[in-house]
């Protein structure tokens, strides 16, 4: 079982931040009302706090065995979670674009970052790790929140084929999603992580 992202609650300049913690008060009792004990794959798209804010306490509750990454920078919330992971046993990959691999009955492949890419000394979207997985005759594009020069990238590189299913990069913010882009993903579904009539008018 493979979980993607458990986000926390972006500050943003706040005085005071949040004492819900996504991961043990949201997804935690979810996974536990399926039945779900453990998790072969956590995939960490990058380090900003609204993608990688809930995964301490997935790190802790569900014996997790490989935590798949995108650019990992170093910065405290990255430092946290990896000093975390580490103690609890969990191997730690850095993923990076390249041929497709066979996993749990599925078909992945990386389509970011480039092998070449190179992080800024701060965590940045262009960091995510994108993900087309594809099961059965199904297939399902999970893009973290890649912005145009990525999406141009792969675009211009041909690494992008159809998805049934598309997550809409960047909450569905203006910085992604470009027609060219979404031409050849072609989804017949989109899903998009913002809230209604949120204040950034994603």
């Amino acid at each position: 079982l493979m979980l993607i992202d458990r986000g926390g609650i972006p500050a943003f300049g706040r005085k005071v931040k949040s004492k819900l913690d996504i991961g043990e008060d949201l997804v935690s009792p979810y996974l536990w009302s399926r039945s779900i004990t453990q998790l072969d794959v956590v995939a960490l798209s990058h380090a900003h706090e609204d993608h990688i804010g809930g995964l301490g306490a997935i790190i802790e509750n569900f014996h997790v065995k490989e935590l798949w990454t995108g650019a990992t920078p170093d910065s405290p919330a990255w430092d946290a979670l990896r000093d975390k992971a580490q103690r609890a046993g969990v191997r730690i990959v850095p993923m990076r674009r390249g041929a497709p691999f066979a996993y749990g009955g599925a078909v992945l492949r990386v389509l970011a970052p480039a092998p070449d890419y190179e992080p800024a000394p701060d965590p940045k979207n262009n960091d995510s790790l994108a993900l087309r997985i594809v099961y059965g005759e199904r297939s399902a594009l999970l893009t973290g929140d890649i912005e145009r020069p990525v999406e141009s990238e792969l675009v211009a590189d041909s690494f992008l084929e159809h998805a049934d299913i598309l997550k809409v990069a960047h909450h569905g913010s203006k910085t992604s999603s470009t027609p060219a882009f979404l031409d050849l993903a072609h989804p017949a579904f989109a899903m998009i992580s913002a809230g209604f009539e949120n204040s950034y008018g994603h």
